[in-house]
């Protein structure tokens, strides 16, 4: 069951890195931030929603008590990680902002060494260890200019780290009592409620954005949100958190080389060295399964 997991987050990855690459596309096209960031996330709510309301009401059945963990995954979880993420973008690059994103496996892995719900083990330690060398690498390249960034990029950087290691831990906690498609709408209605006190709708409707530019919204829900956070959160049934975002650190590997392709931005050497060592990390988390992994087979149905 494990390798259904992997290959879940190894999906999400792709999409992920991709969208990054077109991310900074859009950026440049003078796409607001702010308004990418609610749009996708909005967009992909109100489809999963009506989906659920019509064919599967009994998914949107939760104890109210639990209602303050779904607002967490979905406030510091969505909303927190994916605003510090693009905020990092826009101050600094993508590069920058996957790579400090990706010390997240770090937070997690301490996590896991205090509180002690899973075993830490030299083989985590050490797949921690090299699939963040192979990140650095991969995002680095030769002349090494990831070093020179400014001080509000590498705090919103952190900061993203911070959200998106909470978002592995807490939703891993999550789907012990609820199913991942629960977990996944509940979390984006409270990005989404979230984002429109922060930006109220009429401003998104008083700005007269074309018909192609909200198909350019669509699209990127699709292929930044609704997509790979199905695939991330159905993954995570089956792995524990410090394997899931160890995992996930192939994103970056899929954004230099949709940059390679998309953004005609050249590989150096260096750079796939990284990407092997962020291979050989993923690899080394096959070589032996946590006895406490894989969920109760309840939440593990659909």
């Amino acid at each position: 069951m494990s390798a259904r997991g992997y290959l879940s987050i190894l999906g999400a990855t792709l999409f992920w890195g991709v969208s990054a690459t077109v991310a900074k596309l859009l950026f440049t096209q003078q796409v607001e931030m702010l308004v990418l960031v609610q749009t996708r996330i909005t967009i992909s709510c109100v489809l999963l929603l009506l989906y659920f309301l019509i064919f599967r009401r009994d998914l949107l059945r939760i104890r109210i008590k639990d209602l303050y963990r779904f607002v967490l995954l979905g406030l510091v979880g969505i909303a927190g990680s994916n605003f510090f993420y693009y905020f990092t973008i826009r101050e600094t690059n993508v590069a920058t902002a996957i790579l400090l994103q990706y010390l997240a496996p770090v937070f997690v892995l301490l996590y896991a060494a205090v509180t002690r719900e899973e075993e830490l083990t030299f083989l985590k330690i050490a797949a921690g260890v090299v699939s963040l060398a192979g990140c650095f690498l991969a995002i680095a390249g030769k002349d090494l200019s990831i070093l020179q960034i400014s001080n509000i990029g590498l705090m919103s950087g952190f900061a993203s780290a911070c959200c998106w290691g909470f978002t592995n831990i807490w939703l891993r906690h999550i789907l012990k009592d609820y199913k991942v498609w629960t977990a996944l709408i509940y979390a984006f209605l409270s990005a989404t409620v979230f984002w429109l006190f922060v930006n109220p709708p009429w401003n998104l409707i008083t700005a007269h954005y074309s018909s192609s530019t909200w198909g350019t919204f669509f699209l990127f829900a699709m292929i930044s949100i609704l997509i790979p956070h199905s695939l991330y959160f159905s993954g995570m049934r089956y792995l524990t958190a410090s394997r899931g975002i160890i995992t996930a650190t192939f994103e970056p590997i899929v954004a230099i080389t949709s940059a390679y392709f998309i953004l005609q931005e050249a590989l150096s050497p260096i750079q796939l060295v990284g990407a092997a060592l962020v291979i050989a990390a993923i690899a080394l988390l096959q070589l032996k399964q946590d006895a406490s992994q894989v969920l109760k087979p309840e939440a593990l149905s659909n």
